[in-house]
């Protein structure tokens, strides 16, 4: 029996001239190209580099000098890493219901919940988009600037959005190259982008152990260390196979949107699966199908055909950590819940062939039509 796995990542070798500059001990020469290429495709005049995602998040919010107490809005849907980097800083991460179709933060819930804690420490709001599809985002920016907070969107589903921060917003765009989120080839490397000199400036101090070179001595070799910085500067060889990969982005996701529309196609007659609903320009880094009933079931049997599924998100509000620390009932989110309950993801890797995107359609369409789930 042909398995089909969930992700499998391209292996590709450096160029020979990029491998011998990495090697060559010039990182920052490398840093600062692979910046310039990513800011210039992202319609932003700053791009930092991190050693990975997390740490992109941690960045952008040392960026905006997170404080203990703040307290910052996302969407309870959503990976752990955003709302774990809030809490080193002993701020605190306010969960906000879901829209039951794109699975991104509801609006609505989100303007009740602004205005119901408008006299505390609201630094911003966190957005996080699922399975890299775009739609929200001009709400997002509006929503912001009328309650006079910071906006900043994470969208590791897409590496970013072409001019995503057009008229300088969102505040900050958290992306990344990480393989199974966007790209075929293993480049680990997370960014934070933004219009706003300041931002960029603390962003750059902190992922080099706060170390202030301008306001030291007038040497070439002085520094300062101005606060409590980290070591989030990706490896010469991390910075290298992220320039070779970056030119092929728009090739990896024209293939798992080809991937996307041949499922879609497959699944809109079935009588147990609804296709996932595109609100906005759609990376799909996951092809998320909702089950009607049984989905943990339908799972399984998936698996006995050799197919592997994901489920993103389990919601926030069901993990210990955060059910504990603000007493929050799994009946709190609804949407959220209901969610989990029903989504299955589906295998949409670059390098999926015909034959294993046959061989899940098949599959799906067998145990749809048995129930033996």
């Amino acid at each position: 029996m042909l398995r089909v796995p969930f992700f499998r990542p391209i292996s590709k070798d450096i160029s020979p001239d990029l491998l011998r500059e990495a090697l060559s001990g010039d990182r920052l020469k490398l840093l600062t190209q692979l910046e310039k290429r990513v800011a210039d495709y992202l319609g932003a005049p700053y791009a930092i580099a991190a050693t990975n995602p997390a740490t992109a998040i941690h960045l952008a919010l040392c960026a905006i000098d997170m404080k203990r107490g703040d307290k910052i809005f996302s969407s309870v849907n959503a990976h752990p890493a955003a709302s774990q980097m809030i809490r080193h800083f002993d701020a605190e991460p306010r969960f906000v219901d879901i829209d039951p179709d794109s699975f991104h933060m509801s609006f609505d819930d989100l303007e009740e919940k602004l205005t119901q804690n408008r006299a505390k420490k609201i630094r911003g709001i966190f957005y996080t988009l699922a399975a890299g599809q775009s739609d929200g985002l001009e709400r997002l920016f509006r929503i912001a600037k009328k309650r006079g907070v910071l906006s900043i969107a994470e969208s590791f589903g897409a590496f970013g959005f072409p001019k995503a921060l057009k008229n300088g917003a969102p505040d900050i765009l958290v992306t990344s190259l990480l393989p199974i989120d966007c790209f075929s080839s293993s480049a680990n490397v997370g960014f934070i982008a933004t219009h706003n000199p300041e931002f960029a400036k603390r962003a750059r101090q902190f992922r080099n152990y706060a170390l202030d070179y301008e306001n030291a001595a007038n040497t070439p070799y002085a520094y300062d260390a101005i606060d409590v910085g980290y070591d989030y500067q990706p490896s010469a060889l991390d910075i290298a196979y992220a320039i070779d990969v970056l030119p092929f982005y728009e090739e990896d996701r024209g293939r798992r949107a080809k991937n996307a529309d041949i499922y879609d196609e497959a699944f809109g007659d079935l009588a147990h699966i609804t296709p996932p609903v595109k609100k906005g320009d759609h990376a799909y880094s996951s092809y998320i199908i909702k089950v009607d009933k049984n989905r943990d079931d339908f799972a399984r049997a998936l698996l006995a055909k050799g197919i592997e599924t994901r489920v993103h998100y389990i919601p926030l509000h069901l993990m210990s950590y955060y059910r504990a620390k603000y007493s929050i009932k799994i009946t709190d989110f609804p949407r959220a819940l209901s969610n989990y309950q029903h989504i299955l993801s589906l295998p949409n890797f670059t390098d999926m062939n015909d034959e294993e995107r046959e061989i899940v359609i098949d599959a799906v369409k067998e145990v749809d039509q048995n129930r033996a789930w």
